[in-house]
């Protein structure tokens, strides 16, 4: 509600709370509609952690794939000959991705979540796969990051 100037019809002692609430709505909201696939039609990847040892995952971020990863979950949706070669190379592209930013990534977590502080050593990596067509997944696909070196590790992905 909004009065005269602008204003809102709250409180002059609440108004600090009430600025925060809005602030930590608008905040929700982008977060909920950076985790959803847009009118690109481009996936979005969510990222999870937890350690080893525990069973709760801990939202890390998010991030949009390009044009590659928008065929490849094409591939993948449509559930055909090629969906699981599709699934391996989706897998080895966010691996790659992890690794190269993997320390970076690990402070980040630890700063969002001091209980995984201990086992920042140990922390596995999964993620959500957002995109039209894919019906939302329970749990996190695991993924180990790993360093891709050329073409050879492409092509031995394939077939692994």
């Amino acid at each position: 509600m909004v009065m005269k100037k602008g204003k809102p019809n709250v409180p002059s002692q609440m108004r600090g709370q009430y600025k925060r609430q809005q602030e930590m709505q608008q905040q929700k909201e982008a977060m909920i509609e950076a985790q959803t696939p847009g009118a690109d039609g481009l996936p979005v990847f969510n990222l999870f952690v937890r350690t080893i040892k525990g069973n709760m995952w801990y939202p890390c971020g998010s991030f949009k794939g390009d044009d590659r990863s928008k065929a490849l979950c094409t591939t993948y949706a449509d559930d055909g000959f090629f969906s699981g070669i599709s699934k391996k190379q989706l897998d080895s592209g966010i691996a790659g991705s992890l690794y190269q930013d993997l320390d970076r990534l690990v402070g980040t977590v630890v700063r969002a979540y001091p209980q995984l502080k201990k086992s920042q050593k140990n922390l596995e990596f999964g993620y959500k796969l957002a995109f039209k067509g894919l019906k939302e997944q329970s749990e996190p696909t695991i993924v180990e990051p790993k360093e891709q070196k050329g073409g050879f590790d492409a092509i031995k992905t394939l077939f692994s």
